[in-house]
C-alpha cells in the first residue's frame, strides 16, 4: 500500500503519453490549424462538464473561489491552449517524432529554472548549469547527432516544441505565483473548470477570428473520436496526479517518475504505434533526461542525495 502513490505516478505519465499519441492522430488525421483549435475546443468542453461534474456535485466544491485565485487559473488556461494548439499543429508536419517532440517539451525544465531565479529568487547552482549542459548533449542524442551545420535548418515542428517547452515553464511559474503572496493556489478540481472554461473561451475565438467554425463538418468521425480522448485523458491526467499525492507520493521523486514514465513510454509507443525509427541517440537521451532532471530539479537533487542516502551516513 505504501508504493500505491508510486503506481498514481506512473498512469500520470502513461496517460501524458497517450495523449501525446492522440496529439499525432490528430495532428495527421486534421492536417490544420483549424482541426487543431476544434480539436483544443472539444478538449476544453471535456473539462469545463467534468469540472463541474467533479468539484460542485461530487466533491461540494464552490466553482467560484475569488478573483485572485480565478485569475491564475484564467492565466493558466490562456497559455494551456495555445500548448495544446501548437501540440496538434506541430504533428502535421511530416517527420514529426513523438519521442523527440516530448523530449524537447521535458526541456521546459530550463526556461523554467530561469524564471525562478529572474522571478522567485531562487539562485541558479552548479549542478543546475551542468544539468543544462547535459539536456543539450541528450536533446542533440534524441535528434540522433545532426551536423552541427544543420541545427539552424531544423524543422518547424522541432521549433514548435521548444514554443511549448517555453510556455509550459511559464505555466509552472503561475502556478509557483498562485502558492504564494500574489493569490492563494486554485483547487485542482475548480482549477480544472477555469482552465476548461478558458479553452473554450480562446479556441472559439480562434475559430472566429479565422472564420473556421464550418471547418469541423469536413474532419471524419476519427478526429473527433481522438479529440474526445485527448479530452478524457486529460481528466484522467488530473486525478492520477491527485491520486498519487493522496497516497503519500514525495513530490520530488514523483516528478521523477512520472516524468521519465512520460518520456519512455512516449518514445516506445511513438516507435511501435507510428513505426518511428529507432536510434542508439534516443537511448542516450532518455538516459541524459534522468540525469540532467535530477541536476536541475532541486526538490529531485535533494530527494536522491539525502533520502537515500544510507541510514549510517545520516547522522546529525
Amino acid at each position: 500500500m505504501g508504493e500505491r502513490w508510486m503506481q498514481w505516478a506512473v498512469a500520470e505519465g502513461m496517460a501524458k503519453s497517450v495523449g501525446r499519441l492522440l496529439h499525432k492522430f490528430i495532428g495527421v488525421a486534421s492536417g490544420s490549424l483549424a482541426g487543431a483549435l476544434w480539436s483544443t475546443f472539444l478538449v476544453g468542453a471535456i473539462q469545463t462538464a467534468s469540472g463541474i461534474l467533479v468539484a460542485p456535485l461530487l466533491r461540494g466544491r464552490s466553482l467560484w473561489a475569488g478573483w485572485g485565485r480565478i485569475t491564475g487559473g484564467i492565466l493558466f488556461g490562456i497559455i494551456a491552449s495555445v500548448m495544446t494548439v501548437l501540440a496538434v499543429v506541430s504533428f502535421t508536419y511530416p517527420g514529426a517524432d513523438v519521442g523527440i517532440t516530448t523530449f524537447i517539451v521535458a526541456t521546459s525544465i530550463i526556461p523554467g529554472a530561469f524564471i525562478d531565479w529572474a522571478f522567485f529568487r531562487h539562485p541558479l547552482k552548479g549542478r543546475q548549469w551542468l544539468g543544462v549542459g547535459v539536456f543539450l548533449v541528450a536533446g542533440y542524442a534524441m535528434l540522433n547527432f545532426p551536423p552541427l551545420d544543420a541545427l539552424a535548418l531544423l524543422p518547424p515542428w522541432v521549433w514548435l516544441s521548444a514554443g511549448i517547452a517555453l510556455l509550459a515553464a511559464c505555466n509552472e511559474g503561475i502556478t509557483q505565483w498562485q502558492g504564494r503572496g500574489g493569490a492563494e493556489r486554485l483547487d485542482p478540481l475548480v482549477n480544472n473548470f477555469w482552465v476548461g472554461l478558458t479553452t473554450l473561451v480562446c479556441t472559439g475565438l480562434g475559430l472566429l477570428i479565422l472564420g473556421s467554425w464550418g471547418a469541423g463538418r469536413a474532419f471524419g468521425w476519427g478526429f473527433w473520436i481522438g479529440s474526445a480522448l485527448a479530452g478524457i485523458v486529460i481528466v484522467s491526467m488530473l486525478s492520477f496526479k491527485l491520486l498519487s499525492y493522496q497516497g503519500g507520493g514525495s513530490i520530488a521523486l514523483k516528478k521523477l517518475i512520472m516524468q521519465g514514465t512520460y518520456l519512455t513510454a512516449a518514445t516506445i509507443l511513438g516507435m511501435l504505434v507510428y513505426r518511428e525509427p529507432f536510434t542508439p541517440g534516443k537511448i542516450i537521451g532518455i538516459v541524459g533526461f534522468f540525469i540532467a532532471f535530477t541536476f536541475m530539479d532541486e526538490g529531485t537533487w535533494q530527494f536522491m542525495t539525502h533520502r537515500l542516502r544510507p541510514a549510517g551516513g545520516r547522522g546529525r
